[in-house]
């Protein structure tokens, strides 16, 4: 390939006398001279080493040839003293006047430069060629090379075409209004080099779809290369789920997940709920029937709506059966409190009509301003007792629940520390039943408390262990119990875990100590919650690959609760899924646990991970869970929780 030089000095004869001769001494050189501004900004296209006078140029034409990229050499009778030096740092220069010897001493340096260059990208084309993902070259913000099937993915026969085409690489990208894709600016390649899951929304020639970006800098060329692989079927299917977990069925509002994944993540806080039920809403159902009470669910949703219009910091959301809940992120509290007045009276006065019927109603109202306490659990213990005081609403304030909350604390304090000391942490084994065979493969490693002769559930001193620093010692002696009694067992098993215990330094040593104590790192699976504890993806990610390297799974609990987060689930080197109770447990009467239970476990096999149904209480929720593919049940249908894991089978239920 030519290596073009080109010699930009006031005089030309002088250029003339320096490269003679050297053309027949060097291979593939072209050397081009010239004293014309323009004739020079044309031809920066054209060469690879510019010889430039300090005095030809100035410095708005400088700074175009500056923005070539191109090696330059300056040649000046003072560098020090030049005014292009006040400006520029200078990397190479030679002295005038200019002697011969010198300058070809230069040209062949730059000249192997090049021709390492030349051979290093040559090689990197050849790499990208043959992956089997689209994939090009960025230099200055522009395409430099995209192999064959980023070529034909936009429909181009050469790369020249996608030159006249495609000026700045960020028009090949486009950027929506999700939180699946990242804003496109002048820095996004800096920023997938850095994040390893961006998704950017490729549009061109009506072709739409979704690419997970990689980059890697080439520093020594400051080059980009970028890897395209195509997610849209996944982006697709994730949003499908969203939309299914997030929204209402019947009134197509934002439903009380959403409200969950809002009071957790929202940028702008919720400070207050008010949470609004329909009074004898049971009545009106039996006595009109449901078309008429479907009617009136939507009818009163559009009326809140409409209502708070005007309010651009409030929001509603449709909860299960007749309940509807307002959402504040104004510090306002007379003004929420006065909209929720206002709209109680507004329903009040609103006559109902559907077919012949005539309808009522009234509505009763809890409100919440709590900042100490979960907002959504105050706002329905205000709802409880305005309906029972016969109020139409009332609000609930912190001073009314903290000392005895305090009390409640103390006690249980008392009582975990208690056991702690005696050894009073046991283990309990619930079995996990494969829904093909009925036979029991795993077990789930359940936490209990011995308190004097009772067995006490972890729903009475879990929290409490958190906030007394104890829930660690609880979460080892369950680990270290249930490695003990299944070493010699042949059956996989599950110990839950959280990111408090991830995030702990020791922890991990800990596993590992434990490991050289009991053989079970083939046998034991660690089950994370994935909820809004969880600050750095990044300490999990590394978590879960290191135990999965010594041999050992990972699930995820209570999968469709609210918190799960999906992009971050694609990352994660997980095997299984357990879909959250509060699916299961009503998979058989609500239509929309069963769109999205079905919806995640079609996910799950999409992804090749095994599913885990809690909560199968009775034989109709276990006859739609395997229906519907799940791998594996788990629920009192088939046992409650033992003292030991000697249940094997479960052929008893085979027939019934």
């Amino acid at each position: 390939m030519q290596f073009t030089v080109m010699f930009c000095n006031e005089d030309l004869n002088m250029c003339k006398e320096i490269f003679k001769g050297f053309n027949t001494l060097m291979d593939n050189l072209n050397i081009i001279s010239s004293n014309d501004h323009e004739e020079i900004l044309n031809q920066l296209d054209a060469v690879n080493l510019i010889f430039l006078s300090t005095t030809l140029l100035n410095k708005k034409q400088h700074e175009r040839v500056l923005k070539s990229n191109l090696p330059i050499i300056y040649m000046s009778e003072n560098i020090k003293h030049d005014n292009i030096a006040k400006y520029i740092n200078v990397l190479d220069y030679i002295n005038k006047p200019i002697d011969s010897d010198e300058v070809g001493i230069k040209i062949k340096q730059y000249m192997k430069i090049h021709n390492k260059e030349l051979k290093l990208q040559n090689f990197i084309k050849a790499a990208m060629d043959a992956s089997y993902l689209p994939n090009l070259l960025i230099q200055n913000n522009k395409v430099i090379f995209a192999n064959e099937l980023l070529l034909a993915l936009l429909q181009f026969e050469s790369i020249e075409q996608l030159h006249d085409e495609i000026k700045e690489i960020n028009e090949l990208f486009s950027k929506k209004n999700n939180h699946l894709y990242k804003e496109i600016n002048s820095t996004w390649f800096e920023n997938s080099q850095k994040e390893s899951n961006t998704n950017l929304f490729l549009s061109h020639k009506n072709k739409e779809q979704t690419y997970n970006v990689k980059t890697t800098y080439l520093n020594e060329y400051d080059t980009y290369v970028v890897y395209l692989r195509d997610v849209t079927k996944e982006i697709e299917h994730e949003t499908q789920i969203t939309n299914i977990l997030y929204t209402d069925d019947l009134t197509k509002l934002e439903n009380r997940t959403k409200l969950i994944h809002d009071l957790r993540y929202d940028e702008k806080e919720i400070v207050s709920l008010a949470v609004i039920d329909i009074n004898s809403f049971k009545e009106i159902n039996d006595f009109y029937g449901h078309k008429t009470g479907d009617h009136i669910l939507k009818e009163l949703a559009l009326i809140i709506v409409d209502y708070i219009k005007p309010y651009s910091h409030m929001k509603l959301y449709k909860f299960p059966a007749d309940i509807y809940c307002i959402s504040n992120t104004s510090n306002n509290k007379e003004e929420f409190t006065d909209v929720v007045r206002k709209t109680i009276d507004t329903i009040e006065k609103k006559v109902f009509v559907f077919d012949q019927y005539e309808i009522d109603t009234r509505v009763t109202a809890g409100i919440s301003f709590s900042t100490k306490n979960n907002k959504l659990i105050t706002a329905d213990l205000a709802l409880q007792a305005a309906k029972k005081d016969h109020k139409d609403y009332l609000v609930f304030y912190d001073e009314l629940d903290n000392l005895e909350e305090y009390k409640n604390n103390m006690i249980w304090t008392k009582k975990l520390k208690t056991a702690l000391l005696k050894d009073n942490i046991i283990v309990y084994y619930q079995p996990l039943v494969n829904n093909l065979t009925l036979k029991v493969e795993k077990y789930e490693c359940l936490v209990r408390m011995i308190d004097e002769e009772s067995i006490i559930s972890p729903f009475f001193f879990l929290d409490i262990s958190k906030k007394s620093n104890q829930y660690h010692k609880i979460t080892r002696s369950v680990i270290q119990k249930s490695f003990k009694e299944f070493e010699n067992l042949d059956f996989e098993f599950s110990v839950n875990i959280s990111y408090e215990d991830i995030e702990n330094q020791d922890f991990l040593l800990f596993i590992k100590e434990m490991f050289k104590l009991y053989d079970v790192s083939n046998k034991v699976v660690f089950e994370i919650l994935e909820d809004e504890g969880i600050k750095n993806y990044t300490i999990l990610a590394n978590f879960i690959n290191e135990v999965k390297a010594m041999g050992c799974k990972v699930a995820i609990d209570d999968f469709g609760s609210g918190y799960s987060n999906f992009e971050h689930l694609l990352k994660m080197n997980i095997d299984y899924l357990k879909i959250d109770a509060s699916l299961v447990k009503n998979i058989v009467n609500d239509e929309n646990s069963y769109k999205v239970t079905k919806t995640i476990i079609d996910f799950a096999k999409s992804l090749n991970l095994k599913t885990i149904a809690e909560y199968v209480e009775n034989k109709d929720i276990y006859h739609a869970i395997k229906d519907l593919g799940a791998d594996y049940s788990q629920g009192y249908y088939f046992s409650a929780p033992l003292k030991s894991p000697t249940l094997y089978s479960c052929k008893d239920k085979e027939n019934i």
